[in-house]
C-alpha cells in the first residue's frame, strides 16, 4: 500500500512568524500607554559646589582630676578642722598637732630632733565594739597607685598607698617613645590598718574607691594607741623621680624608691581642699601660684633639675641656659617657681653651689627653718638644705 507523502514541518512558520511580528508591536504598544510615550528629557545637574572643608576644632581639654573631689574618709567636716573630733592631735592634745606645718619631736639614734608634719590627721567617725577606727578611706580624685607599702613596721606611716594623680596644668612630659604624659600630684595615706584587695602599684582608681581602712600602724614606740587612730593625708609634689636610683646607691634601708620622705613635700591638704569647695576647676598649677614664698634661692648644679623637666609650667623665663637657676620655695621645701639666674644672682652665688637670696620669716616658721638658718646676719643653708639642693640636682 503507497504511503501518502510526509507534510514539511516549514509550512508551519508561514503563519507563526506573522504572529510574532504582530505580538511584539502589540506589546511595545501597550507599553507606550502605560509608561508614557514622552521621551523625559534629563536636566544636566549643576555640580554641586564643594563646600570647605573646615578642620575640625581640638577636643576640649579634660576637666582637671579635682574638680570631682571628695574627702578621704567619710568626715564631712574638713572645711571646720577646729570643730571637735575632726582632727586628731598627738599624745600632747594640742589641735595644731594635728594640722599641716605643725613642728613635732622625733628622735633617731637616742638624739631628738624637730619633725615637720607634712599632711593632716583625720580624727575617726566609726568604731567597732572593741574601739577601732573602721572608717573607709577613699581615693580624693582619679589617678593611679603609684606604690603600697603593706609592712606596717617599714616606716612611721605603717601601711600606707601614694596615688598619682594627671595634672597637665603643671606641664606635660614627653617620654623616649614619643608618647606625651601630663604631670602629677601625689596623695599619700598611712596609718592604714589594712590596704584593699587589689591596690597595687599600677592599679587605676577613680575618686571616691575604697583603699583601705583607717587604723593606727607604725613602727613608733611607743605605737600609737587605738583610741587616736586616724588617717595622715598629704597632698605634694616628687623633687626627683631619679632618687630612686640616689637610694641603692646609698644603700637606704628600708628602701621606698622615689616615695621616701625625703623626695616627697607636701601642701597643707585642708588648704587645698577648701580652695577646691570654693572652685571646682581648680588647678595645682594656680593654687601653686597663690601660695606664700618662704625663701628665694640661686644654686648651682650639674644639670637642668628633673623637677622642671616634669613640671615644665614651674619654670619661667626662657629655656634653662646651663647656668645657675633662682628658685622660690615654700615652707615645707617645694619648689613653687624657677628660673634662669640673673648676673646679679649670680654674683651673690659667686664660687658658692647654693645661697640664700632672700627669707620670709613670717612664712619660714620653724619648719623652713630645717633648711635655711639665720646665722649673725646672713640666711644660710643648713646641712639638711644642702641635702635637699643635692636631690634636686641629683
Amino acid at each position: 500500500m503507497r504511503r501518502p507523502p510526509r507534510k514539511s514541518a516549514w509550512r508551519h512558520l508561514v503563519w507563526i512568524i506573522p504572529l510574532l511580528v504582530l505580538d511584539f508591536y502589540l506589546f511595545r504598544w501597550l507599553a507606550l500607554r502605560q509608561g508614557g510615550c514622552t521621551p523625559t528629557t534629563e536636566t544636566p545637574t549643576q555640580p554641586a559646589q564643594s563646600a570647605q572643608s573646615e578642620e575640625p576644632l581640638p577636643p576640649p581639654p579634660p576637666p582637671p582630676v579635682w574638680q570631682a573631689m571628695v574627702p578621704p574618709t567619710p568626715q564631712t567636716n574638713l572645711l571646720n578642722p577646729d570643730a571637735p573630733g575632726v582632727l586628731q592631735p598627738t599624745g600632747s592634745g594640742r589641735l595644731d598637732s594635728a594640722k599641716f606645718g605643725s613642728t613635732r619631736t622625733g628622735s633617731r639614734n637616742g638624739r631628738i630632733f624637730p619633725s615637720f608634719h607634712e599632711g593632716v590627721d583625720i580624727a575617726a567617725t566609726q568604731r567597732d565594739r572593741k574601739g577601732a577606727a573602721t572608717d573607709p578611706v577613699f581615693a580624693v580624685a582619679a589617678g593611679r597607685v603609684a606604690f603600697v607599702n603593706p609592712h606596717a613596721g617599714n616606716s612611721s606611716y605603717g601601711k600606707y598607698v601614694v596615688l598619682e594623680h594627671p595634672d597637665d596644668s603643671l606641664g606635660t612630659i614627653t617620654r623616649r617613645d614619643g608618647t606625651v604624659d601630663p604631670a602629677t600630684v601625689y596623695t599619700l595615706y598611712a596609718h592604714l590598718a589594712d590596704i584593699r584587695f587589689g591596690i597595687r602599684a599600677g592599679h587605676s582608681v577613680k575618686a571616691g574607691d575604697e583603699i583601705g581602712t583607717m587604723g593606727a600602724t607604725s613602727n613608733t614606740r611607743p605605737p600609737i594607741p587605738l583610741a587616736r587612730a586616724h588617717l595622715h593625708w598629704e597632698v605634694g609634689v616628687m623633687l626627683n623621680a631619679r632618687f630612686e636610683i640616689k637610694a641603692r646607691e646609698e644603700k637606704l634601708v628600708p628602701n621606698f624608691g622615689n616615695y621616701n620622705g625625703g623626695n616627697l613635700f607636701g601642701f597643707d591638704p585642708l588648704d587645698f581642699y577648701a580652695a577646691h569647695v570654693r572652685n571646682p576647676d581648680l588647678t595645682m598649677a594656680a593654687y601653686l601660684a597663690q601660695l606664700p614664698v618662704a625663701y628665694e634661692v640661686a644654686l648651682r648644679g650639674k644639670s637642668y633639675p628633673d623637677y622642671f623637666r616634669r613640671f615644665p609650667k614651674l619654670w619661667h623665663g626662657e629655656a634653662h641656659n646651663g647656668g645657675p637657676i633662682r628658685l622660690t620655695v615654700s615652707e615645707s621645701g617645694a619648689p613653687l617657681s624657677g628660673r634662669n639666674a640673673t648676673d646679679a644672682e649670680i654674683a651673690r652665688l659667686g664660687n658658692q653651689r647654693q645661697v640664700v637670696l632672700k627669707a620670709y620669716p613670717d612664712v619660714l616658721g620653724r619648719n623652713g627653718r630645717a633648711y635655711i638658718s639665720l646665722i649673725g646676719s646672713q640666711w644660710k643653708f643648713t646641712a639638711k638644705g644642702r641635702q635637699w639642693a643635692d636631690i634636686l640636682f641629683y
